[in-house]
């Protein structure tokens, strides 16, 4: 599995005492077994307003030991699902954005669970998620659904974007340490202005499916060649991606998707298509950076 440059094999998670968030654990331990890495349990405790100062201590010791209650059954769960995983524990005082961005600068995957507390998971429209998504220097994965260990396809979007190309590898490099196959979705929607002239002239739809089918084949050929035991198959479909892609991943172990994002830890934005899929799927959405892949076209080029 692919490790960022500079960063080592850990698989971080953020807890904020959810069932989101353990069921997070379970999935992130169980990652950290698949790619022999440490797994490292994070926790931000919240701040005591400046209005209410804590003379005597109490408050704060009555949230650290919440917090190690909650760490305990982590580490439990985690145990459970990889009992040979290294676990660590990281407990601050802090903002959870910003303490899991700092692990994200050494991490090879950081993890977290789709609804929570608001510490880590009040996610998918609050800060936490939507600023790994934007700035993490590591893929990001929010673990939706029920099962820990779903054993689906891997599903990934293609497209013409540039970047698109280390989202489609990154998704080839998961089927195979997988051992699944690989569903590779083309979704597209012409303008309307565009039917109605293919219609004026004869133009079948069909036609124009096979020209873009061509396309995809060309972009998951050259990935294909590194992962030669991963069995893809690819769909041309017609409609919008996000939605599309959403009924693909139905039964899947992991969806995969690029994330472009920005602005700072407050007023971030994440692409239309990528903000759908962490909302709905019903599986694990695994979100890939552009610059993560400028990091590993640059260390390819060097070898």
């Amino acid at each position: 599995m692919t490790v960022p440059i500079g960063h080592t094999n850990t698989v971080v998670v953020g807890l904020d005492g959810s069932d989101s968030a353990l069921n997070a654990v379970r999935w992130a331990a169980a990652e950290a077994a698949r790619r022999t890495a440490a797994l490292r349990v994070v926790h931000a405790e919240l701040p005591l307003p400046a209005a209410a100062p804590d003379l005597s201590g109490t408050a704060r010791q009555a949230l650290h030991e919440e917090a190690m209650r909650w760490v305990r059954a982590a580490v439990s769960a985690a145990a459970e699902f990889a009992p040979d995983v290294d676990v660590q524990v990281r407990v601050e005082v802090g903002s959870a954005a910003r303490l899991l961005l700092d692990e994200s600068t050494t991490a090879a995957l950081v993890v977290v669970g789709s609804r929570g507390l608001g510490g880590f998971t009040g996610l998918v429209v609050g800060s936490v998620a939507l600023a790994l998504s934007c700035h993490a220097k590591c893929p990001v994965v929010v673990v939706r659904g029920d099962d820990p260990a779903p054993d689906g396809p891997v599903v990934v979007g293609v497209n013409g974007a540039p970047e698109n190309w280390y989202v489609v590898d990154r998704a080839f490099e998961e089927a195979e340490a997988r051992g699944t196959e690989l569903v590779a979705v083309h979704a597209w929607r012409p303008p309307l202005a565009t039917a109605r002239i293919a219609e004026s002239v004869g133009v079948v739809w069909s036609e124009l499916d096979l020209v873009r089918e061509a396309t995809v084949a060309q972009r998951l050929e050259s990935c294909a060649d590194r992962h030669p035991g991963v069995e893809v198959k690819t769909y041309v479909v017609h409609g919008s991606a996000a939605h599309r892609l959403l009924e693909f991943a139905e039964g899947a172990s992991l969806l995969v998707a690029g994330a472009r994002g920005t602005g700072g830890l407050t007023g971030m934005m994440l692409g239309s298509t990528s903000q759908s899929l962490v909302r709905h799927a019903s599986c694990p959405v695994l979100l890939v950076r552009p610059v993560l892949a400028e990091q590993v076209r640059d260390a390819r080029s060097a070898r």
